[in-house]
């Protein structure tokens, strides 16, 4: 796990730090430790060595609600897997509810659904979506759940599925022709490619629409904080604030399942 921190930081009043255990802060607010990554951008990254992003605003939005001081965990993905396991924070943020991952965390209400698309290197004219894509390689990032998705849509096996740590080593290998395409969520993709000016560009439709909720570990802590958070969100929902959050970020509202998935 690589921590990127050696201390408690200061971003925007609010402490990052993997090292203090405290569940009430001063103030006397409990403490939600939350995990995030610095470059995860549209979700949550470091600008001017502050923490912004999509669920960023949606999990301050959350605490505000439930009366709640967040304390922001920074380290890489695979970093931010290994402290949900082992308790060194309560939860996450972008993070697919999935039945398989149900076995090991309970899961608030969805805040937004998340839909996985391909990327190819700008220069490719072959590939335009999943179709193009038997006997291809497809590169994912170590711990993301879309390479799940992606299995999903390939029942036969014949898209080769590879995994590395870390975003821009998968997009690199990608932009170098060392792989075919990239699978990852489309507005993570989307906003990558904006960001960083990658040599990419997303094909196809997007699939594999997933619920995106914060985890909690199945235990008495995990279990008090999951209803006092779902609760939060529900009110966020019914005032409007998580569509106001969603349609900053992404000009649409992400906070309701498409219409072919209501009901699911």
């Amino acid at each position: 796990m690589k921590l990127l921190h050696t201390g408690a930081i200061v971003l925007a009043g609010l402490i990052l730090s993997g090292c203090d255990k405290t569940d009430t802060a001063a103030s006397g607010q409990e403490v939600i430790r939350v995990g995030a990554t610095p470059e995860g951008y549209p979700h949550n990254f470091l600008d001017h060595g502050q923490l912004k992003g999509f669920s960023v605003d949606i999990i301050t939005a959350i605490a505000q609600k439930a009366n709640l001081k967040i304390e922001w965990v920074m380290s890489d993905w695979v970093g931010v897997l290994g402290s949900l396991q082992t308790g060194k924070i309560d939860t996450v943020g972008n993070f697919a509810d999935t039945p398989e991952r149900r076995k090991q965390y309970d899961f608030t209400t969805p805040y937004y659904y998340s839909a996985a698309q391909l990327a190819v290197s700008k220069d490719n004219y072959n590939i335009h979506g999943l179709a193009d894509m038997k006997g291809k390689t497809v590169a994912a990032e170590l711990g993301s759940n879309y390479a799940n998705v992606l299995k999903e849509f390939d029942p036969q096996n014949q898209i080769k599925l590879v995994t590395f740590e870390g975003m821009d080593v998968v997009a690199n290998a990608v932009a170098q022709g060392k792989v075919d395409a990239f699978v990852s969520g489309q507005v993570i993709l989307l906003g990558q490619i904006k960001q960083k000016g990658l040599p990419l560009k997303v094909v196809g439709e997007p699939f594999g629409v997933k619920p995106a909720a914060l985890p909690f570990r199945k235990d008495a802590r995990g279990e008090e904080l999951r209803k006092r958070v779902d609760q939060a969100i529900q009110q966020l929902r019914a005032d409007g604030t998580l569509k106001k959050i969603s349609q900053k970020w992404f000009d649409t509202d992400l906070s309701q399942p498409p219409a072919s998935h209501q009901g699911d």
